[in-house]
C-alpha cells in the first residue's frame, strides 16, 4: 500500500513537471507585410514538444504587438490552447554581441567601483582608530615631551598618508562611475532595453515530436511611405518616374534578410459610413437662433476591418519587385531580402518605375512674374496608378524642385514644372502713347496699353503659352471696352488672355493689350 502511494506521488510530480515544462524559443523575423503605419510579422521556428501540454515562450519580440491579431499554426497534431503577451526581463543571452560586451564592461566597472569604495571606507576606519588611540593616550598618560614629539611625527606621517590614499580611492570611484554612465548612455543609443516582449502559449501535442510553428501578428512602430523621382532630359525626351518606398521600423527587433511586402492598405483600417439627415432651409434670423442640428452627415456608424478579415539609401531596384492588385489595395512583393535595424531603422526601396510620353511647353504670366517656366504635360496620367506622395524633379540630372502627386485629382493632365529658363526673356511695360486718363462729364475714362516682348535666345524653336488679362466689370456702371489683344483667346467670364505661340530660335515677338475703362468719378475703383 505504501509503495502504491509513493508511486502515485512520483507520478503526480512527474505529470506536474511534464505538463508545465517551459520551452523558450528564439526566432527571427522571416517575412513582413508592411502597411502605412504597422506591419504583419511572420516567424517560423522548429520546436521540440513533449506529449501533452507544453508551455512555449517566444522571447525577444517587438515592443508593440496587437494581441487580437495573433495567429499560431503548426505541423503535426497540435492544439494551441491559449496565447498572451507581456513584458519580462530580457535574458542577457538574447542581446546582441555588442550589447553583451557593454553589459559585461559595465558589470566589471560596477564591481571595481564597489570594491574601491569599500577600500576607501576601510582606510577611513583605520584613520579613526589612530585618532581614537591618540585621544586615549592623551587621557591616560602623563605629559612627556619626547613621547609627544614621537607621537606628533607618527600622526603626521600616517594620517597624511591615509588621507592621500582615501582621496585616490575616491577619485577612482568617480572615474569608474563616470565611465559606467557613459556606457549606459551608449546602451540607450543602441536601443538596449532590460525588459522585452514575450509571447507565451500553451500547446497540446498528441505525441512527442518536433513541429514547425508559424507565428503571425501585427506590430506597430513600423510603416512606409511612397515618394518619387521624376527624371527627364528635356524637350523631346520621355519622362521616367521611379516610385520608391521609405521604410521605417522602430520595433526594437532587428530584421535580418527579411522577405518584404509593401501594402497600401492597413489591417486596422476604419471606415465611416455617412448618414444623410433632412436638409432644412431656414432664414438667416432663424439660423442665428438655432443650434444647427441639421448636419449633412453623421459619423455614428463605424465599420471595423480586423486583421483576421484581411489576409535612406536605396538598396534595390524595381526589377526585383512584383506589384499585384486586390479589390481594396496594391501590394509590392520584393524578392531581395532586407536587413533593417529595429532601433530607428530606415531603408529606401525602388518598387516601380515607368516611362511616360510628355508634351513640353514654356509658360509665363508676366503680369505677376516675367520668368519663363518649362512644363512637361503628361496626358491620361491616371493609367500609371500613382500613389499619393511627394516627388523630386530632375532635369538633365539636376534637381529642380519638388511637387506632390495626388492620384485623386480630377485633372486629366499632369503638369510638372521643371524650372525657369533664363534664355527666354520677357518684358512687360506700358504703352505710353496709349495710356492716359480723362474726364467725360460725370465719368472717369482710363485708357491702358500693355506691351509684352518675348525674345527666344535658345538654339531651338520653343512652344510658349503666355497668359495675361483684361479687367471685367462687376457693375453696369463700370464699362470695359477691349481694343486689342493681339490674337489672344479671351475668356469672357474671367478676362483671362491666352496666347500659344511657336517662337523660332533668335526671334522676338510682341503682344499688345489695349482696353478702355469708364466709371463714375464719384466712385473710385478699389483695385484698379
Amino acid at each position: 500500500m505504501k509503495n502504491s502511494i509513493k508511486l502515485s506521488i512520483i507520478f503526480l510530480i512527474a505529470s506536474f513537471s511534464f505538463t508545465f515544462g517551459q520551452i523558450n524559443v528564439v526566432s527571427e523575423v522571416s517575412k513582413a507585410t508592411v502597411f502605412s503605419n504597422q506591419a504583419q510579422i511572420t516567424r517560423v521556428q522548429s520546436v521540440k514538444l513533449e506529449k501533452g501540454n507544453n508551455q512555449v515562450k517566444f522571447i525577444g519580440l517587438e515592443n508593440q504587438i496587437m494581441s487580437p491579431t495573433i495567429q499560431v499554426s503548426g505541423t503535426g497534431g497540435i492544439t494551441v490552447l491559449s496565447t498572451f503577451v507581456r513584458n519580462e526581463p530580457m535574458p542577457k543571452s538574447m542581446q546582441s554581441k555588442e550589447i553583451i560586451l557593454l553589459l559585461d564592461e559595465i558589470e566589471e566597472l560596477k564591481r571595481k567601483e564597489n570594491l574601491t569604495g569599500k577600500q576607501a571606507q576601510n582606510l577611513e576606519y583605520e584613520k579613526n582608530a589612530i585618532l581614537y588611540n591618540k585621544s586615549a593616550n592623551g587621557t591616560n598618560s602623563g605629559f612627556n615631551l619626547d613621547n609627544m614629539l614621537d607621537l606628533t611625527e607618527f600622526y603626521r606621517n600616517h594620517l597624511n598618508k591615509l588621507d592621500s590614499l582615501v582621496y585616490e580611492k575616491q577619485q577612482q570611484v568617480i572615474g569608474y562611475r563616470t565611465k559606467r554612465n557613459e556606457l549606459n548612455e551608449e546602451l540607450t543609443k543602441m536601443g538596449y532595453k532590460s525588459n522585452g516582449t514575450v509571447m507565451s502559449m500553451d500547446i497540446l501535442s498528441d505525441k512527442a515530436q518536433t513541429v514547425t510553428l508559424q507565428l503571425e501578428y501585427v506590430a506597430q512602430s513600423i510603416g512606409w511611405t511612397p515618394f518619387y523621382e521624376i527624371r527627364t532630359e528635356g524637350i523631346g525626351d520621355e519622362v521616367k518616374a521611379i516610385c520608391k518606398a521609405k521604410i521605417y521600423q522602430n520595433s526594437s527587433v532587428d530584421w535580418k534578410k527579411v522577405e518584404l511586402t509593401l501594402s497600401t492598405t492597413s489591417p486596422t483600417n476604419v471606415g465611416v459610413l455617412p448618414t444623410v439627415h433632412p436638409w432644412v432651409l431656414r432664414f438667416q434670423s432663424q439660423m442665428r437662433n438655432s443650434k444647427r442640428k441639421d448636419l449633412a452627415y453623421s459619423q455614428s456608424n463605424t465599420v471595423y476591418a480586423t486583421a483576421a478579415e484581411l489576409s535612406y539609401d536605396s538598396k534595390s531596384s524595381a526589377e526585383y519587385t512584383v506589384a499585384t492588385e486586390s479589390m481594396v489595395s496594391r501590394e509590392f512583393s520584393i524578392s531581395v531580402p532586407y536587413s533593417i535595424s529595429g532601433n530607428n531603422g530606415k531603408a529606401a526601396v525602388a518598387i516601380e518605375e515607368f516611362t511616360m510620353k510628355a508634351n513640353y511647353l514654356y509658360y509665363s504670366a508676366p503680369k505677376y512674374n516675367c520668368n519663363v517656366f518649362l512644363i512637361a504635360n503628361i496626358q491620361e496620367w491616371e493609367q500609371y496608378n500613382f500613389l499619393p506622395g511627394s516627388a523630386n524633379l530632375f532635369l538633365e540630372g539636376t534637381f529642380v524642385g519638388t511637387t506632390f502627386l495626388n492620384p485623386n485629382s480630377a485633372e486629366d493632365t499632369l503638369s510638372l514644372i521643371l524650372g525657369i529658363d533664363k534664355s527666354i526673356v520677357i518684358e512687360r511695360e506700358k504703352i505710353k502713347d496709349f495710356s492716359r486718363n480723362a474726364m467725360l462729364g460725370g465719368k472717369k475714362k482710363v485708357d491702358m496699353g500693355i506691351q509684352i516682348t518675348v525674345k527666344n535666345k535658345k538654339q531651338l524653336e520653343v512652344q510658349l503659352m503666355l497668359e495675361d488679362q483684361v479687367p471685367i466689370s462687376s457693375d453696369e456702371s463700370i464699362e470695359v471696352a477691349v481694343k486689342e489683344i493681339s490674337g489672344a483667346t479671351k475668356e469672357t467670364e474671367t478676362g483671362k488672355l491666352t496666347w500659344r505661340e511657336s517662337i523660332p530660335s533668335g526671334d522676338t515677338k510682341v503682344f499688345k493689350i489695349k482696353y478702355e475703362v469708364k466709371y463714375p468719378k464719384s466712385k473710385p475703383l478699389s483695385n484698379f
